[in-house]
C-alpha cells in the first residue's frame, strides 16, 4: 500500500472521536490577514470544535467531517465513575491481603479455617466480578 493512503491504526490525537480511515499525511497551509484570522476564530468559536483543523475541515468538506464532542467533560464524568468503582475495588483488595495474610502466617487449617477462607475468596471474587459488571453497565450508558 502507498503512503498516500496508509489506513491509520488508532484515532490519534488524544481525546479526539476521529473516525476517518486512512492517516492526514498533507498539509495545508494558506496566509490569513489579521482580519481574516480574527474572523475564522470568531467562526470556529461560535461552533463545538475543539480545534481549528477540525473546524476548517468542516468547513471545506461541507460538513462531512463529524464534530468532535467536548473530550474535557466526557473525561471529567469517566473520572468521577471510575473513581466510585476503584474505591470499591479497593475495600476488596484489602479482603484479599487479609486472607493472603492469614494463609502466610498460618501452615495448617483445621477443615472449618480451610472452608471459611474459601468462602471468603469466593465472596470477595463475586464482589469484584459485581464492581466489574455494574462498571461495565454505566460505562456504556
Amino acid at each position: 500500500m502507498s503512503k498516500e493512503l496508509e489506513p491509520k491504526l488508532h484515532p490519534g490525537r488524544h481525546g479526539n472521536a476521529d473516525d476517518h480511515l486512512y492517516k492526514r499525511t498533507h498539509s495545508l497551509d494558506i496566509r490569513l490577514s489579521p482580519v481574516e484570522f480574527i474572523a475564522l476564530k470568531e467562526s470556529w468559536n461560535k461552533t463545538q470544535f475543539n480545534s481549528m483543523a477540525s473546524y476548517v475541515r468542516n468547513t471545506i468538506f461541507k460538513g462531512n467531517e463529524k464534530k468532535i464532542d467536548f473530550y474535557f467533560e466526557e473525561k471529567q464524568q469517566d473520572r468521577i465513575l471510575a473513581g466510585k468503582y476503584l474505591a470499591e475495588l479497593n475495600k476488596q483488595g484489602k479482603n484479599l491481603n487479609q486472607i493472603a495474610k492469614q494463609l502466610s502466617l498460618k501452615t495448617d487449617f483445621t477443615k472449618q479455617e480451610t472452608k471459611l477462607l474459601v468462602d471468603d475468596l469466593k465472596n470477595t471474587l463475586l464482589a469484584i466480578q459485581e464492581i466489574k459488571d455494574k462498571f461495565s453497565v454505566q460505562k456504556k450508558i
